[in-house]
């Protein structure tokens, strides 16, 4: 289950042909995607099969890339910066920001 409650279903689909994760972010960005099979790598699929339909599935691919960029090293957050009444990000968020921008 996704922070939001909604369900990123990971169960293949036969009759659908994976796409790679940034093509189906484009293809969902121009608002082409619907019934889109995303592959995640090591076998993982996901779907629109939420709550939030196409909106949920881009958000969550998204969410997806960032996390594996931040855990691969390749994200460079050190140019991140806000003001403190310019930005508000959740709790959890801001912890993750914190220990990639704090790196030794």
């Amino acid at each position: 289950m996704m922070a939001d409650g909604s369900v990123m279903r990971t169960q293949p689909t036969p009759e659908a042909r994976p796409l790679a994760l940034d093509d189906a972010i484009r293809l969902l960005e121009s608002g082409s995607g619907d019934g889109v099979t995303v592959d995640l790598g090591d076998g993982r699929l996901a779907r629109a099969d939420g709550p939030r339909g196409n909106d949920g599935l881009l958000q969550r691919l998204r969410g997806h890339k960032m996390m594996v960029a931040l855990a691969s090293g390749a994200a460079d957050l050190s140019h991140f910066s806000s003001g403190p009444r310019s930005l508000v990000i959740a709790p959890a968020v801001q912890e993750i920001l914190d220990v990639t921008t704090h790196r030794g």
